[in-house]
């Protein structure tokens, strides 16, 4: 019971701002067919079409750019219309069509191509009453593109925006970053986690506009120039925590930077140049402080310190200019016709896709007995119900069973009050509108405002009373027990047995990592750390179902080693930082880094070989080597500080501390998982 409250609560709440104007389109275009058929004396046909509109709506990709939604709802047009055609041809056969709705389910789970809207056509167009042929499945297939022509009009005049709605959130993810530097670490990885999240949208949309010939403006630059900003924020917190005083004088420039960042992504360029003259200065405060010859080791510290603070904010103070030009002279996407390839996409549970056959038949089995229109939402609730875990499953079924109950008891209110042709279609438009929004926020309200669309759609010729909608609910409910015992029998139980692998690959990847930096390959740390924080995200994803099967728990201990995975890869964005533009090193840094990649390898072949992991080694020597370097720099730098030990104290006092660091995360991590 108690989890049923904590889904509701969930379900319902509004975490962003419904896209209300793309809730309008679809309303618009589910109701103007109803219009044009009863004013043409044909409701049936219009219903029809309406019905085909409503599942393209359903299958479309909001926010996507216009060329993939274009290629995408082209070919849910065709399944649709092909699954409405197919579902009429099997009616007169329903133990037929037990088989085959059930694997056209499965089809529908596996292949993202096909996904569920032609799935909900096949049974629609069975349960269908009057029986509708060819004809019907034209009429589908009509009112889909009736609504790809609506989706599609602002083409021309908006191509642009989703790229743009990717990178603006983008910006607004890193300004949080830059504002959160002197947070919490929970707050930090929050805000750590939401930039790295947008930095993978904006990429993902970069490259559907891939093709540009002005690489100085190409989306690619775009993101590339984020991702910049995106690393050198991460070694800034680092410098910061370290800078003592100073860091007063680190956060007005950091403060200037936010705001020209928030700016940009609003449109404006005004901040960008308060934030040059802000880094400026800082550079300024840091030649005033070296200008005074400081001789005591603490102050020589400070200033080495400084200078790599100042190189970090130069950087995203560059960056910030990029993305403002940007911003001020556009970026550069040639407009290309979509290619209408077909391409199957798996998805990515194959058990999934034959679970949800099975019960999708065994619904069809169960409602032979009612070969009536009545009988589809038994169907529709399992195969909307079900989901890959059992305990996603019950969330999915407590809100569709409350949707159900709140919208049919709504929209039966609605007719019972004023019943005629039009108030369904008002009813229809306000509920398309509303449904449709809301689904890009909530599933809770989008389950209140489809469930009577769909009711009033599917069943157009029969009156929406008391009695019909209580059948419903019941039907409802019954698919929704359904689909959580197919959740709870059918469950594989075998995510325990790749947590080993997905382990393994953590620990490689991030030893990947330390290799590149060890090698100071830095222009393959972006694909090094993205490769790591993926194998971060994966072991994560497989721990949330793990613990959503029945009687399921995640280890503590690789909970933790998620947590100390984003450390040392912020730790390596962080010497990554120290070594870029440094042409002096250390060979005794090397060493370390050396010895820490085999540290995590090392725990990698105990996990996959189920053996104890070689003796814990604390790498002593190569940092004490590294500390002692420090110390002869200091004193050179106290009796001159030529320019060649300002720079080489500059590298070293930064990196030590960061190899420190990284050298006990490294531990910490592979202790963790080779603790089980």
């Amino acid at each position: 019971m108690r989890g049923a409250v904590r889904s509701l609560r969930r379900g319902f709440e509004l975490p962003a701002r419904p896209p209300w104007g793309y809730g309008l389109l679809c309303g618009v275009a589910i109701a103007l067919p109803l219009v044009i058929g009863s004013v043409a004396g044909a409701p049936h046909a219009g219903g029809l079409a309406a019905l085909g509109a409503y599942f393209t709506a359903f299958g479309d990709s909001y926010g996507k750019p216009y060329g993939q939604r274009a290629r995408t709802l082209a070919i849910k047009v065709g399944l649709i219309a092909a699954g409405f055609w197919l579902g009429t041809l099997i009616a007169p056969y329903p133990w037929w069509a037990v088989g085959v709705i059930g694997l056209v389910a499965a089809a529908g789970g596996q292949w993202r191509t096909v996904g569920m809207p032609p799935v909900l056509a096949v049974v629609t167009g069975f349960y269908l009453i009057p029986r509708a042929g060819f004809d019907g499945a034209l009429m589908v297939g009509l009112g889909g593109i009736e609504f790809c022509v609506l989706a599609l009009a602002l083409w021309p005049v908006r191509r642009l925006d989703p790229l743009k709605d990717a990178f603006d959130e983008a910006v607004e993810a890193l300004a949080g970053m830059l504002d959160g530097l002197g947070r919490s670490e929970e707050d930090w990885a929050e805000l750590r986690e939401r930039g790295s999240q947008a930095l993978d949208d904006a990429a993902t949309s970069s490259a559907a506009y891939r093709g540009g010939a002005d690489l100085d403006r190409s989306p690619d630059a775009y993101v590339q120039t984020l991702v910049r900003i995106f690393h050198e924020t991460v070694a800034l917190r680092a410098f910061r925590a370290e800078a003592g005083a100073e860091r007063q004088e680190i956060d007005k420039v950091v403060a200037a930077l936010t705001a020209a960042l928030r700016q940009v992504a609003a449109g404006s360029v005004a901040g960008v140049p308060v934030a040059m003259a802000a880094t400026a200065d800082f550079a300024e405060h840091i030649s005033r402080l070296r200008a005074r010859r400081l001789s005591d080791p603490e102050s020589l510290r400070t200033v080495a310190l400084l200078g790599q603070v100042r190189r970090c904010l130069d950087r995203i103070a560059v960056a910030v200019r990029t993305i403002g030009v940007f911003t001020s002279e556009g970026i550069q996407a040639p407009a290309r016709l979509p290619r209408f390839t077909w391409q199957l996409k798996f998805g990515d549970e194959p058990e999934h896709a034959g679970r949800l056959g099975i019960a999708v038949a065994a619904s069809m089995a169960l409602m032979v007995g009612m070969h009536e229109h009545y009988g589809k939402w038994f169907v529709f609730t399992v195969m909307m119900g079900l989901r890959s875990t059992y305990g996603d499953t019950v969330d999915r079924v407590v809100l569709r069973v409350a949707g159900t109950v709140v919208g049919a008891g709504a929209a039966a209110l609605v007719l019972a009050a004023v019943p005629s042709a039009y108030t369904i279609v008002a009813t229809v438009l306000v509920f398309g509108t509303l449904g449709f929004a809301l689904r890009e926020v909530s599933y809770g309200y989008w389950t209140v405002f489809a469930t009577p669309l769909a009711l009033l759609l599917t069943d157009f010729s029969t009156r929406l009373d008391w009695e019909a909608a209580g059948t419903r609910l019941v039907l409802t409910a019954g698919g929704g027990v359904l689909a959580l015992v197919a959740a709870r029998l059918l469950w594989p139980r075998g995510e325990a047995s790749g947590i080993k692998d997905l382990t393994v690959d953590l620990l490689t990847e991030h030893a990947a990592v330390i290799r590149a930096l060890a090698e100071r390959d830095l222009d393959a740390m972006s694909e090094r750390t993205e490769a790591a924080g993926q194998a971060a995200d994966r072991l994560g994803a497989s721990l949330d179902r793990l613990e959503k099967e029945p009687g399921g728990q995640a280890p503590e201990e690789l909970r933790g080693a998620i947590t100390l995975s984003r450390k040392l890869r912020d730790d390596a964005l962080l010497l990554a930082a120290v070594l870029r533009g440094s042409e002096v090193g250390s060979d005794a840094t090397t060493a370390v880094l050396d010895a820490v990649a085999d540290r995590l390898v090392a725990g990698a072949r105990a996990v996959r070989d189920n053996t104890r992991p070689p003796e814990e080694d604390a790498y002593g020597d190569g940092l004490d080597e590294v500390a002692s370097h420090v110390d002869e720099l200091l004193e050179e730098a106290a009796e001159g500080e030529p320019s060649s030990v300002r720079r080489a104290l500059r590298h070293a006092v930064t990196a030590h501390p960061a190899l420190r660091t990284l050298n006990t995360d490294a531990l910490d991590l592979a202790r963790s998982v080779t603790r089980r």
